[in-house]
């Protein structure tokens, strides 16, 4: 299958999974060059400017904003979504161009409180939904809603056999707001060129080259990663450069992308039929006075992963190391904010004193798998089950059932 056909047929079983027209979605390599795309629109249609986001997200959501040459300003995240849910009049000024609507671990807010506030003040609205692979928040006609909604079929994301892919919605309603902007973003995203023969060769060795990798003794790991990131034999989840404000020139997919992620959509259903069950099991049977679980609503959404939020980074911390010593792999997200961390903060108009609950959930949130057979996620809860007394065995035992720090 040709690059082309591979293209057309991904669009349209995307488009078929989420009830839209193909013609409305647009893939490019990595989300992040799709989201620049947007933005580089943005300011040559409606001007320089700011746009509305989260502190509490990847830096690889920020970075598009400054490489399409608009400010990113930060609103605080709201404590039981884990993200941007209202925004304070005074935040919105004339030099606000965008909102980002971000579902933080997959955690959608049927509210839609963004929508109204982005509609009131004729601002354009851009969902991430990284985290959610073709999930959308849509409207009572259940349409969606955002003007641009942007999807990833990368690293750590819900299919774990693409490491590559982003695809892009561009709402058709948008043509009728801004139709000069909307045939730009389409303009810009259908002309993306095919990565070339250098980063061809990293996307497809890319799955052995990260195994060859993982199975070296543990410290020569790291300095095997970071060799074979500056000698071009590996691409990683963030470059280093990135950490500074700057990205890659944007790409779009290839065909041995396309093809994989073909490939993988087939086993989106029962992927996100399991994490659900997860979801409930954990909304279920995590307990406890020494952390307090998000989302707080009944529903059983098929989250990347389960947020935990501590009441001390200690107590969170001490969770960490149990866990990661029973053999899980726990994520850490978002800590530092703006994950991994800026070089400097500056570069990205970052005020921490802006933000006050995202600069204390940072440290004390635990992301749970979700993706793991039953038995080892009934385990998982089994080692975050407290007792009322601080442990007497070493904290960091997978024997000890407790997550109180020893006394």
């Amino acid at each position: 299958m040709s690059y082309v056909e591979s293209s057309l047929k991904l669009r349209r079983s995307i488009a078929k999974m989420t009830d839209t027209n193909s013609d409305d979605w647009f893939l490019c390599l990595k989300a992040r060059f799709g989201l620049e795309i947007v933005f580089t629109a943005i300011k040559e249609v409606l001007g320089s400017g700011n746009v509305l986001t989260t502190p509490y997200t990847c830096i690889t959501a920020i970075n598009p904003i400054l490489a399409g040459g608009l400010e990113p300003h930060y609103i605080d995240i709201d404590p039981t979504l884990l993200s941007t849910s209202d925004i304070p009049a005074d935040k919105i000024t004339p030099d606000t161009r965008a909102i980002v609507m971000q579902h933080t671990l997959g955690i959608i807010d049927n509210k839609n409180n963004l929508y109204n506030i982005a509609k009131k003040h004729h601002l354009i609205l851009i969902e991430d939904s990284a985290h959610c692979l073709l999930r959308m928040a849509r409207g009572t006609d259940d349409q969606p809603l955002a003007d641009i909604s942007a999807h990833s079929f990368g690293v750590e994301k819900i299919l774990q056999s693409t490491k590559f892919g982003g695809a892009i919605y561009v709402n058709p309603q948008l043509k009728e707001k801004q139709p000069e902007l909307y045939d730009k973003i389409c303009s810009y995203l259908i002309t993306l060129k095919q990565p070339e023969s250098a980063l061809s060769f990293r996307i497809r060795t890319y799955r052995f080259n990260n195994a060859v990798i993982q199975h070296m003794p543990q410290p020569l790991k790291n300095p095997i990663r970071n060799l074979a990131i500056k000698t071009k034999l590996l691409e990683p989840a963030v470059y280093e450069y990135e950490q500074e404000g700057r990205q890659a020139s944007p790409r779009t997919t290839n065909e041995f992308v396309n093809n994989t992620i073909l490939k993988a959509l087939p086993s989106l259903k029962n992927n996100y039929d399991h994490r659900r069950v997860n979801v409930k099991y954990y909304r279920e049977h995590l307990k406890s006075k020494k952390f307090t679980v998000i989302p707080q609503s009944t529903e059983d959404e098929p989250l990347l992963a389960y947020p935990i939020v501590f009441e001390s980074t200690t107590f969170a911390n001490y969770a960490y190391d149990l866990l990661t010593n029973a053999g899980f792999f726990v994520r850490r997200w978002y800590m530092p904010l703006l994950y991994p961390g800026p070089k400097f903060y500056q570069l990205y108009y970052y005020k921490p004193e802006e933000c006050p609950i995202a600069e204390s959930f940072s440290p004390r949130v635990l992301c749970l798998p979700t993706d793991l057979p039953a038995s080892q996620i009934h385990r998982i809860v089994s080692l975050l089950t407290p007792v009322d007394k601080p442990v007497e065995k070493n904290p960091t035992s997978v024997e000890n059932n407790n997550i109180s720090p020893k006394a």
